[in-house]
C-alpha cells in the first residue's frame, strides 16, 4: 500500500503564492516517487482544507472538507465526519508560522512524523541573529551587524549611527523573514531609517548588516539527518535585469531576475571549503532533512567568505535553488522526496523511543 504524504501549503507569510507553486511540484514529483498525496492547504485565514491534488495542479480554485488536528487520535478530523491520518507530514509553507518552529510543535503534539527540521532548528534557524551566532561558534565567518528590536524604534538614531560607523553597503533585513522578504539595500546613510521603518512591518526585530561590495552570492544544499548529511555542488547566484541581488522580485517575480551558474564557478579548494561549512552549519544548528545554506564570497579573493543563512524550507518550484543544486549533484527531485520521508519516518521512531516518564 502507498504511503500517504499530506503536504501543507499555503500559510499566512508573505510566501504564501510562492508556497502553492513549491506544493505544486513536491506534489507531483511524490506521486510519480509513488506516494499518495494528501494536499493540505492552509489559507492565510481560517481552517485547513483537505484539496484534490488535480485542483491544486490545475490550478482550480482551493476547496473541500475542513480539517482540525485531534491531539488525542494523533490524525485530522474532517468537516462532516472521517479522519485523516498520514503517514508523513511534508510542510511545505515557507515563512513564518511555516519553518520557524511552530507548524512543527504542532505535529510533534499530533506525533506525526514530519520532513525537514524539528522545533528548535526550525525556530533557531529562522532567527538570523541566533543562527549566526551558533554558526560562527563553529568557526563559521560571519559579517557584523546591529541589531534594532521594537522597543527601541523610537529612540533608534544611535544604533542608525553605530551601523553607518561599519560602512557602506549595508543590508537591512528582518530578523525572522525568508525569501529577502522586507530586505534592503542601502548605499548612503540617508536611506538608512527608511530602511529600517520597512522591515519592521515585517519583523520586531531589524538586523543591519555590512555588506560586501560586489559579493558573489553561493548557495549549496544539504540533505541528511545528524547521523549524516551531505552536501551539493555549489551554485552561483548572479543577479539580472536590474537587480542589485537575489531581492524577492528577482527570486519569484521577474523570470529572467537572475542566472544560476552550476556548478559555481570556484576554485576547487572554495567550493570543498564551503561545502564542508554547510554541513558543518547545518549540524550546528540542530538542522535535519533538507536546507540550503548562503555564502558571501569575496569578488577579489575567493578563498574568503561569510556565512549569510540557513532556509530550512527552500522552495521547491521548478526554477528553485535547492532541487536544482541537487540535480546537477546527481540526484532527481524524486530521490530528494524518497529520502526525505524515509528521514523523516526513522526520525519520528528515535523520537518514539525517548522516555516520557522520569523514572
Amino acid at each position: 500500500m502507498k504511503k500517504k504524504i499530506a503536504v501543507v501549503f499555503g500559510g499566512r507569510s508573505p510566501e504564501h503564492e510562492v508556497s502553492i507553486e513549491s506544493a505544486k511540484t513536491v506534489c507531483s514529483k511524490l506521486e510519480v516517487a509513488g506516494f499518495a498525496v494528501l494536499p493540505f492547504y492552509a489559507p492565510r485565514r481560517g481552517a485547513w482544507r483537505l484539496v484534490r491534488p488535480k485542483a491544486l495542479l490545475e490550478g482550480r480554485p482551493l476547496t473541500g472538507p475542513e480539517l482540525e488536528p485531534s491531539l488525542a487520535g494523533g490524525c485530522f478530523k474532517k468537516s462532516g465526519g472521517g479522519k485523516v491520518r498520514p503517514d508523513v507530514v511534508f510542510p511545505m509553507i515557507h515563512g513564518s508560522t511555516g519553518e520557524d518552529g511552530v507548524l512543527q510543535g504542532l505535529l510533534e503534539m499530533l506525533g506525526l512524523p514530519y520532513t525537514g527540521c524539528g522545533v528548535t532548528s526550525s525556530a533557531v534557524s529562522m532567527d538570523k541573529l541566533i543562527s549566526k551566532e551558533l554558526a560562527s561558534r563553529e568557526g563559521a565567518p560571519v559579517l557584523p551587524q546591529v541589531v534594532i528590536r521594537a522597543h527601541q524604534r523610537p529612540v533608534m538614531g544611535p544604533l542608525l549611527g553605530k551601523a553607518a560607523r561599519l560602512g557602506f553597503p549595508l543590508f537591512v533585513k528582518p530578523v525572522a523573514q525568508g525569501s529577502s522578504v522586507g530586505v534592503t539595500k542601502v548605499k548612503k546613510r540617508g536611506g538608512l531609517r527608511s530602511a529600517v521603518e520597512n522591515a519592521f512591518r515585517f519583523d520586531t526585530a531589524v538586523m543591519i548588516e555590512k555588506g560586501v561590495d560586489r559579493a558573489r552570492e553561493i548557495v549549496c544544499g544539504v540533505l541528511g539527518a545528524a547521523s549524516g548529511a551531505a552536501a551539493s555542488v555549489t551554485g552561483e547566484v548572479v543577479p539580472k535585469g536590474g537587480h542589485e541581488f537575489y531581492d524577492y522580485e528577482a527570486k519569484y517575480l521577474d523570470n529572467n531576475g537572475m542566472e544560476l551558474r552550476l556548478p559555481a564557478p570556484l576554485p576547487a579548494a572554495t567550493s570543498a571549503a564551503l561545502r564542508a561549512m554547510a554541513v558543518k552549519v547545518f549540524h550546528a544548528l540542530g538542522a535535519s532533512g533538507l536546507a540550503r545554506l548562503d555564502f558571501f564570497v569575496d569578488p577579489g579573493n575567493p578563498r574568503r567568505f561569510w556565512f549569510c543563512e540557513i532556509n530550512t524550507l527552500p522552495g521547491f518550484t521548478s526554477h528553485s535553488l535547492y532541487p536544482r543544486l541537487w540535480e546537477k549533484t546527481g540526484l532527481k527531485p524524486e530521490a530528494v522526496l524518497k529520502e526525505l520521508v524515509r528521514i523523516a519516518l526513522k526520525e519520528r521512531a528515535a523520537r518514539n523511543r525517548l522516555s516520557t516518564a522520569r523514572n
